[in-house]
């Protein structure tokens, strides 16, 4: 049998340890975090409204930031919302692009499973909430909005993705005119979060 060379062994373990140095370095990226067709997959940890960030755990483990900005889409079951409208739990895919900072933006979010659903404890109970009357303007059923007047204001009130059967029920049945009570969180000035009709 021929002597071989010591270094042999050495350059195959170099080679190979290159190569796991390679996939290591690859991890960030968004196809490995228990991706599907490339979307970064996991549970919104934070949304940081300040920064215009959220913070994602993977499958893996691993916790992500992913920017958004005014263009940010969020969609639950055939309905678009507001990306604050995500919270802590819920599970979702982000289509997401890197930008010239090396940075992920997220373009499209999905919710695959609201934090309501996984067993999640909600925004939190009504007795922290704000409350809001009035007449109903225009109705989205399609972005799941509605309108009100209050005090000559208009107010956009948002319908939360994790609403309950009876809040998405009522909400379906509203008509221009109608005169609703309300309770939920202002976003802004002009946008309120519903929670509950009362």
């Amino acid at each position: 049998m021929k002597h071989v060379p010591r270094i042999f062994p050495f350059l195959a373990f170099a080679v190979l340890a290159l190569a796991g140095c390679d996939e290591l370095a690859q991890l960030d990226r968004p196809g490995d975090y228990g991706s599907l067709g490339g979307d970064l997959m996991g549970e919104v940890r934070r949304v940081d409204t300040r920064n215009r960030q959220i913070e994602l755990r993977s499958d893996s483990g691993r916790n992500l930031q992913v920017r958004y900005d005014n263009n940010t889409r969020v969609a639950y079951r055939q309905r678009d919302y507001q990306v604050s409208n995500l919270e802590p739990g819920d599970y979702v895919a982000v289509q997401a692009h890197e930008g010239g900072d090396g940075r992920y933006y997220a373009d499209y979010i999905t919710v695959r499973e609201a934090a309501q659903d996984r067993g999640g404890s909600g925004r939190g109970s009504l007795g922290q909430l704000d409350r809001l009357e009035g007449r109903v303007g225009y109705v989205d059923s399609r972005r799941g909005s509605f309108e009100i007047r209050d005090r000559g204001k208009v107010v956009v009130v948002t319908l939360p993705y994790s609403a309950p059967r009876n809040v998405s029920d009522r909400f379906n049945r509203l008509r221009e005119g109608d005169f609703v009570r309300i309770a939920g969180r202002y976003i802004n000035d002009d946008r309120f979060e519903l929670e509950t009709f009362l």
